[in-house]
């Protein structure tokens, strides 16, 4: 019995995310449109445009900060909320981490960011979300897409893409990719074509439009995405009449096909900084594909045919065969990129 306690409370214990990951000081960030001081328990601290950072304890209790600038003196207090490690509880074994977290203080945090401005109606230091970044025109960034030459489920490519920016946080983009026609992901038989595939990606971008962060300091964006995917590649599938009774006396038909995938997303990103000039960009967006399949020498017809069994499952779905010519589909993207800041 004491045994089974035990082990009952190491996986507990090793399930409380809060409690493993989080230390049990967090970081606050804060800012101001002008020259002002924080206030906080004895420290003062200098503060402008460009962030400081305090390390309190994290704590129920409300983390209590002072304001001073332009004459005007503004106490506020940070609630404490739940962190999200806290909640990632919730995947593992039904949330039994938590009760290891609720015993100490590490499950709480503070709101991140802050940035202070001044209401100059109604002469009070207040908290601001408007983002104060803005990307100047004519910038221009060199990306990639490191996870499309990964791709091993689809059509894996090297990319490489462009965004210019025609006014203040408002940028179109284009970006090309391509697979090496000497890379054959398929077993087949005859050849009708030379197996290729190629990406263009075009896009446009609204920089610090939303805030849905809390930092005004953070590049976040809406954008509108239109994708094209190509790829030609021979095949094979067996298949026997559907009259016929003996269903392993099959029939190989060789053939070709010309695919052509088209995506209209709406995406959500951030740009997070690795220093001056590199960033990641992370998105995420619905939208529409439309897959388009332009068969060359198929004798298949659905109408009298049943394909094998063994030829109707794949892992890969690049490697699937479908037997219509166009359909769509909703579309989840989920990404990033890899850039440079010219």
């Amino acid at each position: 019995m004491k045994k089974l306690i035990l082990f009952s409370l190491f996986i507990l214990l090793f399930n409380a995310c809060a409690s493993l990951l989080n230390k049990e000081r967090t970081i606050v960030k804060f800012s101001a449109d002008s020259n002002s001081k924080i206030i906080y328990q004895n420290d003062t601290l200098q503060v402008d445009r460009q962030q400081i950072k305090i390390e309190p304890k994290r704590s129920n209790r409300a983390l209590k900060i002072t304001v001073l600038k332009d004459n005007l003196n503004q106490d506020f207090y940070l609630e404490s909320k739940l962190s999200s490690l806290f909640w990632a509880n919730i995947f593992g074994n039904y949330g039994a981490g938590m009760l290891i977290d609720f015993s100490n203080n590490k499950r709480f945090t503070y709101q991140h960011n802050l940035h202070f401005v001044t209401d100059s109606v109604k002469q009070k230091i207040v908290l601001s979300n408007q983002k104060i970044n803005a990307i100047p025109k004519n910038s221009v960034f060199l990306y990639t897409s490191p996870l499309q030459f990964l791709d091993f489920f689809n059509e894996p490519m090297a990319t490489l893409g462009t965004e210019y920016f025609l006014r203040n946080n408002i940028s179109v983009s284009g970006e090309y990719g391509f697979r090496n026609s000497a890379f054959n992901d398929r077993e087949h038989n005859v050849t009708f074509l030379t197996e290729k595939a190629s990406i263009f990606r075009v896009e446009t971008k609204w920089y610090n439009v939303i805030n849905f962060t809390k930092n005004v300091h953070s590049d976040e964006y809406l954008s509108i995405e239109y994708r094209q995917i190509n790829s030609n590649y021979n095949d094979n599938i067996n298949y026997y009449n559907r009259d016929n009774t003996i269903q392993y006396d099959f029939i190989t038909d060789d053939f070709a096909t010309k695919k052509t995938v088209s995506i209209i997303n709406l995406k959500y990103g951030i740009l997070v900084p690795l220093g001056k000039k590199m960033y990641f960009d992370f998105y995420s967006g619905f939208g529409i594909r439309t897959k388009k399949f332009d068969h060359i020498n198929l004798e298949y017809n659905k109408q009298i045919h049943q394909i094998n069994f063994s030829d109707d499952l794949s892992l890969f779905e690049i490697r699937e065969f479908k037997d219509y010519n166009q359909k769509s589909f909703l579309n989840y993207s989920l990404g990033f990129k890899f850039g440079i800041k010219l």
